[in-house]
């Protein structure tokens, strides 16, 4: 009878710890370099790329290497260039940035910071992509939660903690605050790697409320968990970010690849929902927080669009850290017209 009960329980193991590795498993062979590259910068008739130096505002008209290729809009426009991106943008005009002729100037990608001003709350949707709810085992539509974090340049290093996760994502900008969801002013576009604590987030996670309401902006909210890319895009037409096609590498092999047409709610449809979700309690641990502002969603603030199928963390492997990010792991992020991120993870030493 033991002698049973000893099998039993050591081929439950054994099925357990197959099971583990099963899903913990990267969905992709391809390493970096196998695919086709992603176009880099878009054509000015389609979208404007914008970006910032230490030289001042840049449009960039192309990459070499690890250089841009950009016109020097400070050089052209004085002060005027010295306003927030957005800002200049609104004043400037779309025809006048691109009929913009000039001599241009090369500019090393590592001098490239964040190319505009950005809040330190946003406007986040989870389960966006069919694939990344099926790896997740959650049957709720897409719902909504806070992102409580100071965005960093494409380059930052990202703090590790037990259980580090990333996610791929595009992110909108509003050109102005939204006001009316049914008026929306048109977005720009920026790369984002939606970085998480799986471990905060489901010890924090009460499966009583909706969600999205908790585990939420604690396990998302961390200082240095929201690298975006070195420049922002501002499209000609609205349906531009809809088939823009993301990948997401760690150490150099390919962990996630998908298309923005795949996506469940339109960034319309996110704000939208932000909107009708004004009154619903949001907590970050104990503390009570807002989904989005009274007034609306004001500019400065990203809207996170979601990931899909590729993340690291799945119900059955949140006990093994191996299946996460490790101390000197390399995060490259790439999409298309969007540039790239490249986040190392560095040890915190005050990780218990």
């Amino acid at each position: 009878m033991l002698r049973r009960l000893a099998i039993g329980i050591v081929l439950l193991l054994t099925t357990f710890w197959a099971a583990t590795l099963y899903v913990s498993r990267p969905l992709f062979s391809e390493r970096l370099g196998d695919l086709p590259p992603l176009p880099v910068v878009a054509d000015r008739s389609q979208a404007l790329t914008l970006a910032r130096s230490t030289q001042g505002l840049l449009l960039v008209t192309g990459t070499e290497g690890g250089q841009v290729r950009a016109i020097n809009l400070t050089t052209h426009f004085g002060p005027e260039a010295t306003r927030d991106t957005l800002e200049f943008f609104r004043g400037t005009g779309y025809d006048a940035l691109q009929t913009l002729e000039g001599p241009e100037i090369t500019v090393a990608l590592d001098e490239l910071g964040l190319p505009l001003a950005l809040r330190n709350a946003h406007l986040a949707a989870g389960t966006n992509y069919a694939e990344h709810a099926d790896e997740v085992l959650l049957e709720d539509p897409p719902f909504l939660f806070p992102k409580l974090a100071v965005a960093t340049p494409w380059n930052a290093p990202i703090p590790w903690t037990k259980r580090l996760d990333y996610e791929a994502e595009l992110a909108a900008i509003p050109l102005v605050t939204v006001t009316d969801p049914d008026d929306p002013p048109g977005y720009a576009l920026i790369l984002a790697n939606e970085v998480t604590d799986r471990l905060t987030l489901i010890r924090e996670l009460d499966i009583n409320e909706p969600m999205g309401t908790t585990g939420f902006a604690a396990g998302k909210g961390q200082a240095g968990f929201l690298p975006v890319g070195p420049w922002v895009v501002i499209p000609r037409r609205p349906e531009f970010y809809r088939d823009l096609e993301l990948r997401l590498y760690v150490n150099g092999r390919l962990r996630q690849r998908f298309n923005t047409r795949d996506m469940i709610l339109s960034v319309d449809d996110i704000v939208r929902q932000g909107f009708r979700d004004l009154s619903t309690d949001y907590r970050k641990g104990p503390i009570r927080v807002t989904l989005i502002p009274d007034e609306g969603v004001p500019t400065g603030s990203l809207v996170l669009t979601g990931t899909s199928g590729g993340v690291m963390f799945k119900p059955l492997n949140i006990w093994w850290q191996p299946a996460y990010l490790q101390p000197g792991d390399v995060v490259r992020t790439e999409a298309s017209y969007l540039g790239v991120l490249q986040n190392t993870a560095l040890t915190n030493s005050n990780v218990d």
